[in-house]
């Protein structure tokens, strides 16, 4: 094998690994004011932690709530969207000439 395909090979091979590095798993972090934790990112990302429930990572927010009834707020406000879509069809199409 030639200098230059190994060089080539080389090159190849840390462009590959490359994108591997900067994924980097978030940390996490807890407010000590709050107590609620927090994804931090190597990039300097923040985001809030939630559980597996879909309910935010804090001690005061109790485990296995808000999950449905965020499910009935979002179905809800699906509905009355659709409602209102519906009408706004039905004075369309009794509106045409």
């Amino acid at each position: 094998m030639n200098k230059s395909a190994l060089g080539a090979g080389m090159v190849f091979l840390v462009l590959q690994v490359c994108p591997i590095a900067a994924l980097e798993q978030p940390v996490v972090w807890r407010d000590e004011d709050t107590g609620c934790a927090y994804l931090l990112t190597p990039q300097g990302g923040i985001s809030p932690r939630h559980r597996r429930d879909g309910t935010l990572d804090c001690p005061d927010v109790p485990a296995n709530t808000g999950a449905v009834e965020g499910m009935g707020r979002d179905i809800a406000r699906g509905l009355d969207a659709l409602q209102r879509e519906m009408e706004r069809l039905r004075e369309r199409y009794n509106n045409r000439p």
